[in-house]
C-alpha cells in the first residue's frame, strides 16, 4: 500500500493563516519555524502560546465542527504539514466505538484547555510589566508548584501597587510637584513591600 503523503506549506513570517471565529476542517503540524496563537481583546492583541516544530494546531477541527477560538500567525517563515478532516476520518473509520468516545472526550478537554489558556493570557496582559518582573525576581528559586501559588497570590497586589505608584508619579509630574520627593517616597514604599514579600517567600521556601 502506498504511504500517505500530506501537503506541506510554507507560511511566511507575519502571515495569519487561521483566524478566530472561522470554522476549519484541517489541522497543522509545525515542521519548521515558529507559530504563535493570539486573540483580540478589544483593540489589544494578546499572545496566548507558541508552537515549535512537532506541535499540532487545530486538532479539534479533525473531529468537530466548531469555530476556532484563537488566531494563528507565523512568527518566522514556517513549514506546516496539513492534515484534513477527511483524511483523518478515513484513518479512524474502523476504530472501536469506545475508542471514538474517548477521542471525543479528549477533544472536549483540549477545547477547555484552549479557553483556559486564553483566559490566563488576558489576565497576564493586564499585569504591568514592572510588577511581573518584580514578582518573577522574588519567586526565583522556588519550586514550580510553589512559584505558581505565590504568583497567583502576589501578582494582583504587586500590580495594583506598581500602577498606583506610576499614577502618583504621573500626577506629580503633571502638577509640577517636586519629583525627587515623590520619587523617594514611592521608591521607599516599593522597596518596603518587596522586602515583605521576599521575607515571606524565603520563609515558605525553607519549610
Amino acid at each position: 500500500m502506498a504511504e500517505d503523503v500530506f501537503d506541506r506549506n510554507v507560511i511566511h513570517a507575519g502571515k495569519v493563516f487561521i483566524k478566530a471565529g472561522e470554522e476549519h476542517a484541517r489541522a497543522y503540524m509545525v515542521q519548521t519555524g515558529l507559530v504563535r496563537s493570539f486573540v483580540m481583546d478589544g483593540d489589544m492583541k494578546v499572545d496566548v502560546g507558541e508552537y515549535e516544530p512537532g506541535r499540532i494546531i487545530g486538532e479539534t477541527c479533525l473531529m468537530v465542527d466548531e469555530p476556532m477560538t484563537m488566531s494563528y500567525e507565523a512568527v518566522t517563515d514556517s513549514t506546516v504539514i496539513t492534515i484534513t478532516r477527511q483524511d483523518f476520518q478515513k484513518k479512524i473509520a474502523r476504530i472501536d466505538k469506545n475508542i471514538m468516545t474517548i477521542l471525543h472526550h479528549v477533544m472536549d478537554k483540549l477545547n477547555y484547555q484552549d479557553l483556559n489558556a486564553i483566559d490566563k493570557a488576558k489576565k497576564r496582559a493586564e499585569i504591568d510589566p514592572d510588577a511581573m518582573a518584580m514578582v518573577e525576581a522574588l519567586t526565583t528559586g522556588l519550586a514550580e508548584e510553589k512559584k505558581f501559588v505565590y504568583e497567583k497570590a502576589i501578582l494582583p497586589h504587586a500590580n495594583q501597587m506598581i500602577k498606583a505608584i506610576k499614577e502618583i508619579k504621573a500626577k506629580d509630574k503633571a502638577n509640577g510637584a517636586a519629583p525627587d520627593v515623590a520619587a523617594d517616597s514611592t521608591d521607599e514604599a516599593t522597596n518596603a513591600a518587596a522586602d515583605v514579600i521576599t521575607e515571606t517567600a524565603e520563609e515558605n521556601a525553607a519549610e
